[in-house]
């Protein structure tokens, strides 16, 4: 069993997730393309991953606050033969926004809490702030920022862009894990703690809509409806 880290990047150069993943272990692959899609579906052909490898799928600008020790030890518990992927947000059941944030408002321990997990924002430790989406779990899906899967989950999925697809960026996380969950994989929001150094300014953009309007043709049907709270209280995605 290998411990890969398959990060997609504009510029390979050394960052605070490399220096933790490489001292937890994780073997550091940074990959260069202009699609997502295309970096994820390229490693996993040019690594040759075995059903029993674990996968490490994140940004390049995120720092694990979560120590070594139990950063691994929450994998090792929580990525069984059954997972689809782990994550570090996600909702317990996709709305028909195709948005998965919205539902912030009723966070856990409220009784109709259906969002997961937390997320730190800002540049550096000394100066950011928390979004908390709720507690741990299964989730439907799982957001991008940071995912952990098998080989067996990835070459059970279709990684590659759909033709439906307009960016080249997004969405990416929602198609991975929902089809996950559709083979029968449990996806799941674990307990560790990242930093991101964006506020996630990407959603909501018109390529960005794009894709989720096309999610949305694809399997928006399976979709609940909830009651959002105000839109001045939805957030923007991990």
């Amino acid at each position: 069993m290998r411990k890969l880290a398959f990060i997609p990047t504009r510029e390979a150069k050394e960052r605070p997730i490399q220096t933790f993943l490489e001292e937890a272990g994780w073997t550091v692959h940074y990959i260069i393309k202009d699609s997502i899609f295309d970096a994820y579906t390229s490693a996993i052909k040019e690594h040759d991953l075995m059903a029993k490898d674990r996968v490490i799928m994140c940004h390049d600008d995120i720092e694990v606050l979560t120590n070594v020790d139990a950063f691994n030890a929450i994998i090792d518990k929580e990525l069984e033969d059954n997972t689809g992927f782990l994550g570090i947000a996600g909702p317990v059941r996709l709305n028909k926004t195709g948005c998965w944030w919205h539902g912030l408002g009723k966070e856990f321990p409220h009784p109709e809490c259906f969002l997961r997990g937390h997320v730190f924002h800002g540049k550096t430790i000394h100066e950011c702030y928390p979004t908390y989406y709720g507690g741990f779990g299964e989730a439907e899906v799982v957001d991008g920022l940071f995912m952990v899967t098998t080989g067996a989950t990835l070459h059970n999925i279709k990684t590659q862009m759909p033709e439906e697809f307009v960016s080249k960026w997004d969405y990416y996380d929602m198609y991975y894990s929902y089809q996950a969950q559709l083979k029968g994989r449990k996806n799941k929001v674990v307990p560790i703690s990242i930093l991101h150094h964006s506020p996630g300014e990407g959603a909501l953009s018109e390529e960005w809509n794009k894709n989720r309007e096309q999610f949305l043709q694809m399997y928006g049907k399976k979709f609940v409806d909830i009651t959002l709270p105000a839109q001045a209280q939805l957030p923007a995605q991990a």
